[in-house]
């Protein structure tokens, strides 16, 4: 969706790029194999349930969500309210109108909102690729071999 690998590729190869074709493909699997073993490692020190990054996130949308009030609809759709604007959040679904919720497949500012009246566990709500146990499963499967 960004640009920004391509842009960090480019930064972090400057002096390869005026190698020959094979030598450049050689210098960025060793940049992206050195990447993935610092995340790796990185990863395997952190003691949260989610990527850093995801848990970042949560964290985010957690702060936002403390001016919200929330109003019940049934038993797994509630509005959130904010000012003159309003949110139906489908717990069930795990979906809101503001489509944050299935985009990321995290719960958004108005689904924390209601999490939280709810005194419900967050992680609950959160995609298996965003738990540090999946993660590193997958990086481990990752090994780049030259």
């Amino acid at each position: 969706m960004t640009s920004n690998i391509a842009e960090s590729l480019n930064a972090a190869n400057l002096a390869a790029r005026e190698l020959p074709i094979t030598t450049l493909i050689e210098s960025l699997r060793a940049l992206i194999q050195q990447w993935t073993y610092t995340n790796r490692k990185k990863a395997q020190k952190t003691t949260t349930f989610l990527t850093p990054t995801a848990e970042k996130k949560l964290v985010n949308n957690f702060v936002d969500s403390l001016t919200e009030n929330v109003k019940t609809i049934n038993e797994s759709m509630f509005e959130v309210v904010e000012l003159t604007r309003s949110w139906v959040i489908n717990l069930k679904e795990k979906t809101c109108i503001c489509n944050r919720f299935q985009l990321d497949e995290l719960p958004c500012v108005h689904a924390l909102a209601m999490i939280k009246e709810m005194n419900l566990n967050v992680y609950n709500y959160c995609s298996d690729c965003y738990y540090l146990a999946k993660f590193k499963e997958f990086a481990s499967s990752c090994i780049i071999v030259s």
